[in-house]
């Protein structure tokens, strides 16, 4: 088959994202070493489909703990080898303290929230290069922290709120803080 048949039997779809997806595309791409966002859709895709083909078959789609599926009688698995790696890390550059009270993640290697990091980048209108560059990160930390952050703001937010009444009840004056997207 020619290369000018393989082109001629694509077909090219443009998909527009907000910022938030397209960063967390990027993140994504960048996690699973994909050559291309092509190539990253088209997994997305195909595994998108195989969801869609089990709900017509009148089968759930569910998620269950590893130990748990010894309880089950029949069952099929989706695999997705290029996700297989990040299964026990989900993060590379974030790990949970909840010795330290916070549901949201930490950057590691420093005692720093996303949140913090976040509100940092700002209130000093910090790019993620600068932020890295700044605060000597690499910035493939600060772009998974900003990814995380996208799907996590409720909470970060949430606990920002939490501190503050915290701190209100125990007479510490704020000064004012910026949070604007």
């Amino acid at each position: 088959m020619s290369l000018d048949t393989k082109q001629r039997d694509k077909v090219r779809v443009q998909v527009d994202l907000s910022a938030a997806e397209a960063t967390q595309l990027e993140l994504l791409q960048r996690r699973l070493a994909a050559r291309s966002r092509a190539d990253l859709l088209q997994q997305a895709y195909g595994t998108f489909l195989w969801i869609v083909d089990e709900m017509l078959a009148n089968r759930r789609i569910v998620s269950v703990e590893p130990e748990g599926l010894n309880r089950l009688d029949k069952f099929k698995e989706l695999s997705v080898p290029a996700v297989a790696p990040l299964i026990f890390r989900h993060y590379q550059y974030l790990v949970a303290r909840p010795e330290k009270g916070r549901k949201q993640l930490y950057l590691q290697g420093c005692n720093m929230t996303v949140g913090q990091l976040v509100y940092k980048m700002r209130a000093n209108e910090l790019s993620a290069e600068q932020a890295a560059a700044d605060m000597n990160l690499p910035v493939e930390q600060v772009l998974e922290a900003l990814a995380y952050y996208q799907t996590h703001c409720e909470l970060i937010e949430s606990e920002a709120e939490e501190e503050k009444q915290y701190l209100l009840s125990h007479g510490v004056e704020l000064e004012p803080r910026i949070v604007s997207g």
